[in-house]
Order: structure tokens, then sequence, then C-alpha cells
């Protein structure tokens, strides 16, 4: 028995939500984002499994990402780098035939100053501010791009995770109005939230990235978004608690009844939240059993009161997975799902499935 926390991670999963998202626009082609190790998944195993399910073009935010996802999944797919390219960058995308998403004028005067140029992209700002090239500045960007236009062009949603939101409408508009003159470009809007609000997003390319891996907004009626990964710990130690005895660091949280506690072997050490003290809850048999005290670097403790003769040393506790759902987790602890998948480290060991 190993004492690793673990993360299963569902293959068949990630790909069955690919294809139930992009079911949603079927006009469209469905690319994927697997940035930050496929959310913290694996983008080389994530990456082989959608390309083999039919996905051909991807999203990354480096260029370093772009180039092992290009060994992993070969010279088809079109990978587009979100964060752009600049010095050594430029050597990466040219030599593993990368796409970087150009963000501003000067990162495109500056890409079009070299006479090895090769295919990119370029982020439209339509009201994040953040990235992009602004509204007012799009015809200078249309003019310096004549001789080399842009092969790709895109633009992100602010709180598409709200679907009426009406950012979203008002965005919808700007994008389609800017980038109607660029003819020759591929238009991509729509991220999980934007395939969720409708057809309309779509456009040529969508972005769906934390729906592929079981979180997100809620999907619309019939649409099925399954676990990506199940986060389990191995429980350590079993105990039974008096009343008016403490648990964890600082003694925050004092027990009225006896009470039965599992330490389990997970912490902010391997990228669970810290802010689940208290509020996070584990799985045993389909038992929840809450989070008492403090989240410590290796070890949390869960009440397995519930939870009877299934709490034993060896027991794997569900963190993440069919039993806690990735966003409700991530509710309880103040947060989002991204952050608690992106976060965990490599003390958790993956096994693909």
């Amino acid at each position: 028995m190993s004492l690793h926390p673990r993360a299963r991670i569902h293959l068949d999963n990630i790909v069955a939500n690919w294809r139930a998202i992009g079911a949603l626009t079927p006009d469209s082609e469905t690319g994927a984002v697997v940035k930050a190790n496929a959310y913290g998944h694996g983008a080389v195993p994530v990456g082989k499994a959608l390309f083999e399910a039919g996905c051909r073009t991807f999203f990354v935010a480096y260029a370093e990402e772009g180039a092992e996802l290009r060994a992993s999944v070969g010279p088809e797919a079109v990978i587009l780098v979100f964060n752009g390219a600049a010095g050594n960058d430029r050597t990466i995308v040219r030599e593993t035939r990368l796409t970087p998403v150009i963000n501003s004028l000067p990162a495109l005067r500056d890409w079009l100053s070299y006479d090895d140029t090769t295919s990119y992209a370029v982020h439209l700002d339509t009201g994040m501010n953040r990235l992009g090239i602004r509204a007012e500045n799009v015809p200078e960007m249309i003019d310096m791009s004549r001789t080399h236009p842009p092969a790709h062009i895109m633009s992100h949603l602010v709180d598409s995770d709200v679907a009426d939101h009406p950012l979203n409408t008002r965005q919808l508009y700007s994008f389609r109005d800017l980038a109607e003159p660029l003819t020759t470009a591929r238009k991509s809007l729509a991220n999980t939230g934007g395939c969720f609000i409708g057809q309309m997003y779509g456009f040529d390319v969508t972005r769906p990235g934390i729906g592929l891996y079981g979180g997100g907004p809620t999907p619309p009626a019939g649409t099925a978004i399954r676990p990506g990964m199940t986060l389990e710990a191995p429980i350590l130690t079993v105990q039974t608690v008096q009343p008016g005895e403490t648990v964890g660091y600082g003694a925050e949280w004092t027990f009225q009844t006896v009470r039965t506690l599992a330490t389990v072997a997970l912490g902010y050490g391997d990228g669970f939240l810290r802010s689940a003290s208290n509020h996070g809850v584990a799985s045993l048999g389909g038992t929840p059993c809450p989070i008492v005290g403090r989240v410590s670097m290796d070890l949390t403790t869960i009440d397995v009161t519930a939870a009877g003769g299934l709490a034993k040393p060896g027991a794997f506790a569900q963190f993440i997975g069919p039993e806690i759902l990735l966003e409700d987790q991530a509710k309880r602890a103040g947060s989002v799902g991204y952050e608690l998948v992106t976060g965990l480290g490599h003390r958790v060991t993956r096994i693909y499935e």
C-alpha cells in the first residue's frame, strides 16, 4: 500500500466531456485547452487521448508546454500558445511549429519584423482588459498585417459562467464586428462557459478547458460532464476523541460529543487548499466526512464517525471525484475548480485509467 495521495485520471471521461461539449456547437471544431499540465491532469496523456479521439487544435500558455505536447501528438495538430512568443520562445515556436498568440501591437510589430515569421494568431480585447489588442487599435493591426495576416483570431469572455450576463452578448457582437474584416483567419471566442451559452458563440473553433476535467459552470440540461479525476488519500490513523478535546494546529475545532477521527496523507504541500480547513469534506464509501481542524502541510483530519467500519488505516478517502464533485469541493474552500486541480503537486501520484 502506498501512503501517498493519488489522483486517478479518467481519460475516457475527459474524452467523453470533450465530445459532449462539442455536441453543443456542432458547426464548430472543438479544440482543447491543455495548459498548466492539462489543469493538473497530465498534458501528455490527456493530449494523446484527445488526439486519438479526433481533437486537432490545442491551446497552451507557454511555448515549452506546446513543445512537450507536439512531441506527444505529432505534426498534424495545431497548437496555439496563449502568451505569445518572444526571445528564446521564437526558436521553440519555429522548431516545433507552434502558433503564438500575439497580444499587443508592439508584440505584433516585433513578430512581423523577422524574415522567418511563421503562422500566428491575434488576440482581440473585447472587454476583459487583460490581454489583447483594443478595439480602437484593430484597424492599425489589420494594416500592419496585410502582407502576412494572422491565421487565427480570438477573444476571451469575461463572465461566461453567468449565461445571461449582458457582457456576453456585448462581447459576442464586438468580436464579430472586429474580426469580420479578417476573412482568412479562423475565429475563436468560446471557452467552456461560452460553449454552454449557445451555438452563436462557437465560430470556427471552441476552446473548452475546465469543462473537459469535470469543472466549470453548470452545463445545459441533457449534457453530462463527468469527473476528470478522483483525488484520494490514504487513512494513516483512526482514533476516538472526547468532548472538550481539540484537533490540529491552533485548536480551531473543539468537539462537543464523542467523535471518531481519521488522519489522511493529504495537505497543502500536495496542493490541497488550506482554505478547506473546517469547511471541506471527504467521502468514504459515499458517506460524507467533514474536514475538522486545519489542513496542514502533509495531513488532513476528517470526522469519520458516520462511516463506521469503513474508516480504517489503509482505506482511501475521496476528496474530488464522483462522490465529491470538483466545484463543490472548491466552493467549500472559497475557491474555484481551476485552482484546486492545477495546484496538485508532484507528491500526488497520477494513475491513468
